[in-house]
């Protein structure tokens, strides 16, 4: 089964970037463009799509690109030469694509290095393209657009209804990346209502568990979604499921609006140190109308990423405003 998982996700990224690479070298940027403007004025610029324009966008006041702003002809090089985050710099150029190529943009990927995980948890000093940040007050340096879209959104059908479920709660992983993830693990692996462990590293420890696939994740009613190195990475799929999600207030959000997503209605909050999971867990077991009402939502949630073309011209009208801000618009 970890063959067919990892054959499943190279299929993905395969085809993601046997469509988008050829876009990216040898695409007319200036047919992009020409139909900005067509895009944008056929849109219904509804109170929604402002809201998560704003929500993305936080910074109301105009400002200055930083020195170390590149425009996409110096991003393209620089991927070149290259930076390893391939999916990262692929989605933003598709939508710089549509504006000046002498724009100047921050982007926290614009460097050769590897941007390792510390450095994308902080918020930055000056507003930054960014695919994940801190949740909270003072993030609004750290502008939201979709990037590693190919990993990330990947939504599912569920078939299996909710109560011929497992009475039970599933949780696999690397505990590597995250020291939650860890003392979770070690901590709760005995748990009757877990059935949770330790994928990799591979290690001779008692709480070090098989592989078991997204399918098979989905016999139970419950799912844990842990954050990793930053996000949740299985919060995408276990929302667009028949079950639900167990997981710590987030920390850290992306695309996805993690910071909009409330306890009791899109899914189970337990503390951080799991000390309330299985108490958690025995009192919703129980109750199945709540279960399903938390489910309901959570698809409902998961149903508005779905819409592509909103969701380009979301990103569209940040890029807009980005540069209206900067003084590079018109």
């Amino acid at each position: 089964m970890q063959n067919l998982k990892s054959s499943n996700s190279r299929r993905r990224k395969l085809l993601y970037y046997l469509y988008y690479t050829p876009l990216v070298y040898f695409f007319p940027s200036i047919i992009s463009r020409m139909r900005l403007k067509s895009i944008l004025n056929n849109s219904v610029q509804e109170k929604y799509i402002e809201s998560r324009v704003g929500y993305y966008f936080k910074k109301t006041s105009n400002f200055k690109v930083s020195n170390k702003g590149k425009n996409s002809s110096e991003l393209f090089w620089n991927q070149f030469f290259k930076n390893k985050q391939n999916s990262h710099f692929i989605d933003f150029y598709m939508l710089l694509q549509f504006f000046n190529k002498k724009n100047k943009v921050d982007f926290i990927y614009s460097v050769k290095d590897y941007i390792c995980s510390d450095i994308a948890k902080e918020n930055p000093p000056y507003p930054t393209f960014v695919k994940s940040r801190p949740i909270g007050s003072d993030n609004q340096n750290s502008i939201l657009l979709k990037l590693n879209q190919v990993k990330l959104f990947h939504f599912i059908n569920d078939t299996k209804k909710f109560e011929h479920k497992k009475n039970q709660a599933v949780w696999r992983g690397d505990i590597r990346n995250n020291s939650i993830r860890e003392y979770f693990v070690k901590n709760f692996y005995t748990t009757p209502l877990f059935d949770i462990g330790q994928t990799s590293p591979r290690k001779d420890v008692p709480w070090m568990k098989s592989f078991m696939s997204i399918n098979d994740q989905l016999n139970y009613k419950f799912i844990f979604c842990l954050e990793g190195k930053c996000i949740s990475t299985n919060l995408y799929w276990a929302m667009s499921s028949n079950s639900v999600c167990v997981m710590p207030k987030p920390k850290y959000e992306s695309w996805f609006m993690e910071g909009k997503l409330e306890h009791g209605v899109h899914y189970i909050q337990v503390k951080d140190d799991f000390s309330d999971a299985e108490e958690k867990i025995e009192f919703y077991r129980n109750k199945n109308d709540k279960c399903l009402e938390i489910i309901d939502n959570a698809n409902k949630f998961v149903r508005q990423f779905k819409d592509l073309k909103q969701e380009r011209l979301i990103q569209l009208l940040i890029l807009k405003q980005y540069f209206r801000s900067t003084g590079q618009y018109g």
